[in-house]
This record gives C-alpha cells, sequence and structure tokens, in this order.
C-alpha cells in the first residue's frame, strides 16, 4: 500500500492570469530615462489636466497619482524598469530576504566566476581598531542565558523534595514506541546497516518532576539517525526530533502551557544517535530546553506532519545560506542525495528560487558503480574507467522515473555518478562547482565529490551534512592535499542550540517557507504510517530505500485509542479511582452487551431497515433555483453550509454555466435533523489534528453513533428533495451533478457511496468536505457503483478543519470505491470557505463532469 500525499497544500491549483500594469512614464508624459525634477514637473502639468473637479477622469486621475508615486520612489521605480511590476511574487520576497538579499538579481555570465572570489587582501582588516570593535561584538552575541543564574538553576542543583512537587500523569495505561535494536549476525556481532525495529506499548512514569513536561507526540520524520542509529543495546527508543503537542507541564514549567504545539530538538550534547531522546512514542517526557514553541503562523498554514519536517527544510536554508556566501545567480551547487531525504529535495527548491544551478549524482542501488579513483584533476582518474556495464532495466526505470521528479524540483543536470559529470564536463567545457553538500556521508561519498569540485584555491567546499549509515568517511591524505579545499561538518541540532538567537531564526526561516508554501512554490513528498496500524518494518524499509524519494513521517495514536486499545476506557482524563473490584463480576457481561447493541446498530446503518429508513423527516428545503428550469439538460444541485457569500456566488452562475443547466441549492441547516451536526465545532482539537476524523468502528462512541444517524437522515432528505426537482424538471438521476461544500458536501458524499442515491450520477465536485469517519466508509465498500463517475475533492492550502492526515483517508476510502474516478486538488491561499476564487473553480469544472 503506497500511502503517499503531497504537504500541505501543496498541489498544482487553478492560476488566473495576471494583468500588466500601465505604462507610468507614459501616463505622466516622460521619457524612461527621465530626471526626478522632469517628471515633478510634467505630473504638476498633468494632474491639474485630469482632476475630477476639472472634468478629468477619476480612473486616470488615480492611475496618474500611482504612477507619480512609483517613479518617485528610488526602489519602486528600479524594480518597475527591471521587471514591469510594481509587487514583489513570492520568489522575489524569498530572494530578497535570504542572506540580506545577494543571491537577487540577474544571473551572471559562466565566464564571470573569476569575479565571485573574494581575494585574500579584501579580508584583511585595514584599521588598527577593528580588534577592539570585534571583541565588543563577540560580547553582545553571546548567549546571556548562560551568564545568569534564575530560579531554576537554583532549582536544579539545591536540595529540594523532589516528591511533594512532582505532577501526576493523568494517562496511566501503557502507550506504543517504536523501540529498535543493533543489526547481529548469527554469532551476535553488530554488523552495519539499519537497525531492527519494531512497535511495543509500554507503560511511562506515574508523575513528571517540576521541570519536564508530557508532550503527545503527532508526528515524527523518520530519518537516518532512526534507520541508522548506532545502538549498543536493544529495546531503545528511537527518534530525535519531532512535533507534539503538551499535555502536562511540571509546577515550575513558565514558559510553556497545556495545548501548546513544539518542536523537539534537543541538545546533541544531552542525546545523540547512539542514546536518543526517543521522540517515537505516543507520549515523551522531556525537559523545557529540549522543545522549541511553533509560532503561530506556521500553525494556522502547516500541519504537524509538515511542521515535523522544519529542522530538515532549515538545515537545507542555514547550508545554503552559511557555505553558499560567495556563490552568485548562476552559480552550480553539487548534491548527491536530492532523491534520498527531504533535505535534499528542499536544497534543490531553495536553489531554484535563488537561481543557482544544482548539479545532482544520482547514485541508485543495482547501478553500476563506475568510481574517479587516482589523482585530483587528472583526466586517467576517470577517463578509464569501464562505463560500458548497462544498469537493470528495473533500475534504469527508477532512474528515468526520479531523473525526471529532480528536473521538476530545480536539478540543472543529473548524473549515474562522479565518472559521468566528469565527463560531460569535458564534453561541454563547463566550469565545476565551488560547493559540494554531502547527504550521503557514506565512505567513499565525499571522495567523490571532492573529484568533481574545483580545487581549493577557488574557495572550494564539500559540506557533510548527512548521518550517513553510520560508516567512516575514507579520503586519502594525497586527494586532500591536491584539493587543497575545505572539508566542514554542519549539525542543524549543535547550529540551533549554539546562540539562542538560531532557534528564533529557526521559525522564521520556518515562516518564510510557509509563504512560499502557500504560493506553491516549495513542496515535499510525504507517506504517512500510523504507529500501531501500520507495519513499522515497511515504514523503516522504505525510509532506507535509495530510489524512494518520498519522506517517511510517523503518526501516532490518540491518548483515547490507546486507553482503548489497552482496555482502559476512562484511564485517561481523571476517570474514577475507587476500587473496581466490587464491579468485575457483570463487567465483561455489560461490556459484551454494549458492544453487541452498537455493532447491531452500526449495522442496520444506512440500510432500509434503518431507524432513518423507517421513520424518514421530510425533503430537505430548497433555498434557490436558477439557471434554466423550464427545459434543463442537467441539473446542478447544490449542498453547501449556508455561509453568507455562498448563496450569492451559486445565484450568480447560472450566466457562466450556459443555457442547458438549471441550477437547484437545498439548505440542510433549515432542517429538523440538522441540530447535532450544526453544534459541531470544526475549530476543536480534535478536528484539527485529525484524530476525531480517522475514528474506526470499534473506538465510535455514543455521540459519534447519534451523528452517524443525523447523516443518514439528512442525506435520505437530501436525496428526496432532489427527486421532487427531477420530477418537476423531467430529469434523472443521471443528470445530475452534485456539488458542495463543508458539512454539506459530507452529507452529499455520503449518500453517494452509501447508496442512498438510487441511480448512478454525472460527477461529483466537493470543496472543503467534512466528512464522519471516512475509515467507517471503507468498510461498508460492499455498496458497489453501477457505472463510471467522476470526481473532484478540492482542498484549501490553508484550511485546518481538513488535515491532511484526514484526507489521506477520504483518498483511501475512494480506493475501494474503483468506480470513482476522483482527481484530489490544493486551492492555494484557501482556507475553510466558499469565496469567488472558489466558485470560479466549480465554473471550470462542471464542463469536465457533465454526462456526454
Amino acid at each position: 500500500k503506497d500511502r503517499r500525499r503531497a504537504t500541505e497544500g501543496i498541489c498544482t491549483a487553478h492560476k488566473g492570469s495576471t494583468m500588466a500594469e500601465p505604462d507610468y512614464y507614459a501616463l505622466i508624459g516622460v521619457d524612461r530615462g527621465a530626471p526626478l525634477n522632469e517628471i515633478r514637473a510634467k505630473f504638476r502639468q498633468r494632474v491639474v489636466i485630469e482632476h475630477p473637479d476639472k472634468g478629468g477622469d477619476p480612473k486616470k486621475f488615480q492611475l496618474l497619482n500611482k504612477a507619480y508615486n512609483i517613479l518617485t520612489d528610488p526602489e519602486k521605480r528600479q524594480r518597475y524598469d527591471a521587471t514591469g511590476r510594481t509587487e514583489r511574487t513570492a520568489e522575489e520576497e524569498f530572494a530578497e530576504s535570504f542572506g540580506g538579499g545577494r543571491l537577487h538579481g540577474q544571473q551572471r555570465s559562466k565566464d564571470a566566476d573569476a569575479e565571485a572570489v573574494v581575494n585574500l587582501d579584501q579580508r584583511m582588516p585595514k584599521a588598527g581598531g577593528e580588534h577592539e570593535e570585534g571583541f565588543q561584538e563577540w560580547l553582545r552575541q553571546r548567549d546571556q542565558k548562560e551568564m545568569v543564574m534564575t530560579d531554576k538553576d537554583f532549582m536544579k542543583t539545591a536540595l529540594f523534595n523532589a516528591a511533594e512537587m512532582a505532577t501526576k500523569i493523568n494517562h496511566t495505561g501503557p502507550v506504543h514506541h517504536v523501540l529498535g535494536s543493533p543489526k547481529t549476525d548469527a554469532y551476535g556481532q553488530q554488523m552495519s546497516g539499519p537497525v531492527q525495529v519494531q512497535a511495543k506499548v509500554r507503560p511511562i512514569k506515574k508523575t513528571i518532576d517540576h521541570d519536564e513536561i508530557l508532550v503527545r507526540m503527532l508526528a515524527v520524520p523518520l530519518d537516518d539517525t532512526m534507520v541508522y542509529a548506532e545502538l549498543s543495546k536493544s529495546g531503545i527508543c528511537l527518534g530525535m526530533t519531532g512535533v507534539g503537542r503538551i499535555e502536562q507541564a511540571g509546577s515550575r514549567i513558565e514558559d510553556f502551557k497545556e495545548g501548546d504545539t513544539i518542536l523537539v530538538l534537543p541538545k546533541p550534547t544531552k542525546f545523540h544517535s547512539q542514546r536518543p531522546i526517543g521522540t517515537a512514542r505516543t507520549l515523551l517526557i522531556c525537559q523545557e530546553e529540549d522543545v522549541l514553541r511553533i509560532p503561530p503562523d506556521v500553525l494556522e498554514e502547516l500541519t504537524p506532519e509538515q511542521i515535523c519536517l522544519a529542522p530538515t527544510i532549515v538545515c537545507a536554508y542555514t547550508l545554503i545560506e552559511t557555505y553558499g556566501a560567495k556563490l552568485k545567480p548562476g552559480d552550480s551547487v553539487l548534491l548527491n542525495a536530492a532523491h534520498m531525504s527531504a533535505a535534499g529535495s528542499a536544497i534543490l527548491q531553495l536553489c531554484k528560487l535563488l537561481k543557482l544551478k544544482p548539479l545532482c549524482i544520482l547514485d541508485l542501488p543495482g547501478a553500476p558503480k563506475n568510481r574517479v579513483k587516482g589523482e585530483y584533476g587528472s583526466k586517467s582518474a576517470w577517463q578509464d574507467s569501464d562505463s560500458r556495464t548497462v544498469s537493470p532495466p528495473s533500475v534504469r526505470q527508477h532512474y528515468e522515473r526520479i531523473t525526471e521528479w529532480l528536473l521538476t524540483l530545480g536539478a540543472d543536470e543529473v548524473f549515474p555518478d562522479a565518472v559521468a559529470l566528469l565527463k560531460w564536463r569535458d564534453r561541454n567545457q563547463r566550469l565545476l562547482p565551488k560547493l559540494a553538500l554531502d547527504g550521503q556521508a557514506t565512505r567513499e561519498s565525499a571522495e567523490q565529490l571532492i573529484h568533481c569540485l574545483q580545487p581549493g584555491d577557488a574557495d572550494s567546499q564539500c559540506v557533510v551534512y548527512g548521518h550517513g549509515s553510520a560508516q567512516p568517511i575514507e579520503i586519502s591524505p594525497p586527494l586532500l592535499s591536491s584539493w587543497s579545499g575545505t572539508l566542514l561538518g554542519f549539525s542543524l541540532n549543535r547550529w540551533v542550540h549554539a546562540m539562542s538567537a538560531n532557534g528564533k531564526k529557526m521559525m522564521t526561516v520556518m515562516e518564510n517557507i510557509t509563504k512560499l508554501v502557500r504560493a506553491n512554490k516549495f513542496s515535499l513528498d510525504t507517506v504517512l504510517y500510523k504507529v500501531g496500524e501500520d507495519a513499522i518494518t515497511d515504514a523503516f524499509s522504505r525510509s532506507a530505500d535509495a530510489s524512494d524519494s518520498s519522506q517517511v513521517v510517523l503518526i501516532f495514536p490518540t491518548l483515547q485509542e490507546e486507553a482503548s486499545d489497552n482496555g482502559q476506557g476512562g484511564a485517561y482524563g481523571g476517570g474514577d479511582e475507587r476500587d473496581p473490584k466490587p464491579a468485575a463480576a457483570g463487567q465483561p457481561k455489560e461490556e459484551e452487551d454494549r458492544e453487541k447493541l452498537k455493532a447491531d446498530w452500526l449495522n442496520l446503518l444506512f440500510t432500509p431497515k434503518s431507524v432513518a429508513a423507517q421513520s424518514p423527516e421530510g425533503p430537505m428545503p430548497v433555498l434557490f433555483e436558477g439557471g434554466n428550469q423550464v427545459s434543463p439538460k442537467t441539473l446542478l444541485v447544490w449542498l453547501g453550509d449556508d455561509t453568507s457569500p455562498e448563496g450569492s456566488l451559486i445565484q450568480g452562475l447560472g450566466s457562466s454555466l450556459g443555457r442547458d443547466i438549471g441550477i437547484v441549492m437545498l439548505s440542510w441547516k433549515q432542517h429538523a435533523a440538522s441540530e447535532g451536526l450544526a453544534e459541531q465545532n470544526l475549530s476543536a482539537p480534535e478536528i484539527l489534528d485529525g484524530s476525531w476524523y480517522l475514528r474506526e468502528r470499534s473506538t465510535l462512541e455514543n455521540e459519534d453513533l447519534d451523528m452517524l444517524h443525523d447523516i443518514e437522515l439528512l442525506g435520505r432528505a437530501f436525496v428526496e428533495g432532489v427527486e421532487t426537482q427531477l420530477a418537476k424538471l423531467g430529469l434523472s438521476w443521471r443528470d445530475v451533478v452534485l456539488a458542495g461544500f463543508g458539512q454539506g458536501a459530507g452529507i452529499a458524499f455520503t449518500a453517494c457511496l452509501e447508496k442512498l442515491v438510487p441511480e448512478q450520477i454525472a460527477g461529483s465536485i466537493f470543496f472543503n468536505a467534512v466528512i464522519a469517519f471516512p475509515k467507517f466508509l471503507a468498510e461498508r465498500s460492499h455498496a458497489r457503483l453501477t457505472a463510471p463517475t467522476k470526481m473532484y475533492t478540492l482542498w484549501g492550502s490553508r484550511d485546518r478543519s481538513t488535515p491532511h492526515s484526514y484526507r489521506q483517508a477520504v483518498q483511501q476510502t475512494l480506493q475501494q470505491f474503483p468506480e470513482i474516478q476522483c482527481t484530489e486538488e490544493n486551492l492555494p491561499n484557501q482556507d475553510h470557505s466558499f469565496n469567488d476564487n472558489s466558485c470560479k473553480v466549480l465554473s471550470s469544472l462542471v464542463p469536465l463532469v457533465l454526462p456526454r
């Protein structure tokens, strides 16, 4: 099962064309090189003529003022002269903010590499007082927190009664842990390679100390630090980072409170690959210094599955900003792990935005191993290598697929190995890059990159940032001395904790990346695996597969699911702590009867024998009838959430859809069975994190059964209301296109899948559909449809009420219905609302689902 999805609102959406701006020089009546005094003089003449009080055109008068404001502002005028626009795009805003704007500008020519090198003479201090200034700057940049002793520091070192200050943990049962063990041979000796992994339920502490916090983990990225962890014993909980929500805080915690969403990123001196903090568990106990608060702007735009990749994205950003300080637009950057991790794909996309040219080495398992061996800079090191060996067909297919994907992300060229790169460079007379980023970190990866770099006198650098497979790097000393460049290592954890300002900068970078995600300029492919449900070994195998470019993310059960799995229905939330022994005798029988009644109720839902079918509550009222109501060929039925702009927008669709389409708008909120569904809070935590949507049959509670009953009542009322309109117009269900928004779309969606709609429809278009328990619908997929039908599901990139874990569950449910040809799309800058942009998308999709 391939649970692939693209994070964040990160699919291609419908885009409108951008209107060109007018010629502001012609408006004022001056040439493009006119000085400022001439522009002012001409403006004063024209403004008198075009003033509305003198009979001039008000719109032209406004344009005239705008032209004057732009042409008298040096920065705006420069941007207008260069681009013909006055507003910056998301890419330009990002490039101008990156590294002080040094990479913002036109690409330079290929023969200008010599100008990019800063001579040593230019870096030498020119004045005698710079030493004192540098010392003062060092004092200002020191971490002030390490120079002040607070009460918390005193409590850590002084004696006190820890038992009195401890806080009891509400959740008393065990929780899921992802445990790793070193890989061993038949004799018990440790072997290199991925760790052996398993998911087990283990107990947790009963209390937390005064300086500890209890975090419910939401998402943990599965990276090389987990797959190739250097473990010395078995049963170690894996994970060095992740996103979670604070469940409880110790009595001395002041900066964090319950409900805060945080990023776990401990100090590397405190935890490391051999002794990880263990974020891969449902509940994590850690200290305040191990976490960073996530800004509200990031929480509004990104899901926990995307936010957990923040260390990876910021690592890519910092690598280019720090070690690419001397690069200019048009320069090349050498990568060898662009296809292996989220960091590689992030570097590619950032290079594209900054107009750098990434050269990617795509070394796949099973491909021939052509290696550069010999003296640096000598053709004999690569010219005599045997490149006649052909890769197997499956490897060639992987190579072509990944190459196409890398070129789409921003790669300039893709090569199977360093030998192919050097031969390409020799044929095309191209300059070698000055910067190489080693994300593989294997024995010979850095050596191969060094052979493809310019010599050290051109400020050439090779930076190792990947954890790799825990192997030592092997580089021959003659190669290093001949190259004479700089070999460096980079650790994001160490960089973040080196200075307190770096933690703030990390969140600032994520806010900038959020803008790019909103503008569909940045994306990361992720695959979700839920601990306790999906095979955890499959997740680790997929993460270790170099031919798979998706980033694996682990998600965890809710505390309610943990309690239910362990038979502790009231274990969380401060249940009754009285002795349960007196009721133990009748408890199994009572529980068995309750489960049987629940199963019978669920089996009757959406069947002719259900309570809703036996006691219907009448048709759904009609709010609006428009379009062709005399002899239409197709009927567009809209079921939304009755929001204020929604009705007026649907009423205005008649003219844009054509003369053969009738429109009818129904209202579920005005129906008698709507009370329970109307009270649902789409901003509740269980909605925002997706746990409510992902409930299964075994975890449904009484209020969930009531909601399913109300949805069935509304679905049957919806069908009855549509059939009344069809009888009046002489149409059938095959002439119907269903469309809707929010909870209304969820009602129509459920009515289609549960066969409440008696016949096949032409197609459906649903915006931000709120569908109750899609996994429950997937279990009932025996109710097959009869003919293929088209469906479009559209989601807002900023809609927090429909998290990505829920959207993925909807797509998996639709896979149980192969007759439905579903197309999923994301709308940029769209929250949980139906607006003008949504209406335009609707009018463009209706012709695609009309009956033939």
